[in-house]
């Protein structure tokens, strides 16, 4: 097997945090698929300054190395995000799940199993059903299963210490077998789970995404059972909208909606 050269101990600037307002709701923030809570950290602080006690977990084989990411199953990512709901559920009376790409449909699984509970929303980000010339992926995944254990994302380079740094904390390289899961996920769970999703959504998606298909929010939107649900519309071309430079105006919204159901 091929190794990294990024320690067990994790990337630095990628932990999860916990920030106690010892207020009634609490906003679980559940990252994208190879990233950390890093990308969480302006969003957490904004909100945790509105007086919400905000929690951004480590997803299972997150944050060390990609080693560890292709040791995981669907399962281990189901039950890592399980135990975050349950964690922030011991501080705060209602919870609000918002989770950016991948971490969105770890948010409606979420949704599914605790609807009844404490969860009283759900807000995704670029959320995928469908990705940016899906087909060609899978193609390429193919192949790659009998050729290499892992995809090089483009111009991406390993580095150990994000704290200085202004981009996102992720991992460098995709283990094949966990973008075979990644695929199985949203197959198996997102898309026929979304149907029975109660709870207030609000999706949102940067009109120019270069990494996940728009047209994923319109098939969340026409398939989720939630009587109350919009669209919010990025005008940008990043994926990674809640830090791209629209990200004021997008934690407003955010915000506006968490007030309105609460």
């Amino acid at each position: 097997m091929r190794k990294t050269n990024i320690g067990k101990l994790g990337i630095k600037g990628g932990q999860p945090f916990l920030i106690d307002k010892n207020s009634k709701t609490g906003i679980l923030l559940l990252h994208g698929f190879t990233s950390t809570p890093y990308q969480f950290r302006e969003l957490g602080e904004y909100l945790a300054s509105n007086g919400f006690t905000i929690f951004a977990p480590l997803i299972a084989g997150h944050g060390t190395c990609p080693e560890d990411l292709a040791k995981t199953t669907t399962d281990d990512w189901k039950n890592s995000v399980k135990e975050a709901y349950l964690t922030l559920q011991k501080k705060v009376q209602k919870i609000i799940i918002i989770g950016n790409s991948f971490g969105g449909n770890l948010a409606f699984y979420l949704a599914k199993e605790f609807q009844n509970d404490s969860l009283i929303g759900v807000i995704s980000l670029g959320t995928p059903i469908m990705l940016r010339f899906q087909w060609f992926i899978k193609l390429r995944l193919y192949l790659y299963g009998w050729l290499k254990e892992y995809y090089r994302k483009p111009a991406m380079a390993y580095r150990l210490d994000y704290t200085d740094m202004a981009d996102e904390v992720t991992y460098p390289l995709i283990p094949i077998k966990s973008l075979r899961e990644f695929f199985k996920f949203i197959k198996k769970e997102t898309i026929p789970g979304l149907r029975e999703i109660k709870v207030p959504t609000l999706i949102i998606h940067a009109n120019v995404d270069f990494v996940v298909n728009p047209k994923s929010t319109i098939y969340i939107h026409q398939h989720l059972g939630s009587q109350y649900k919009a669209i919010h519309w990025v005008n940008c071309s990043r994926h990674l909208v809640i830090n791209s430079e629209r990200r004021q105006e997008l934690f407003e919204r955010i915000y506006n909606f968490i007030k309105e159901i609460t």
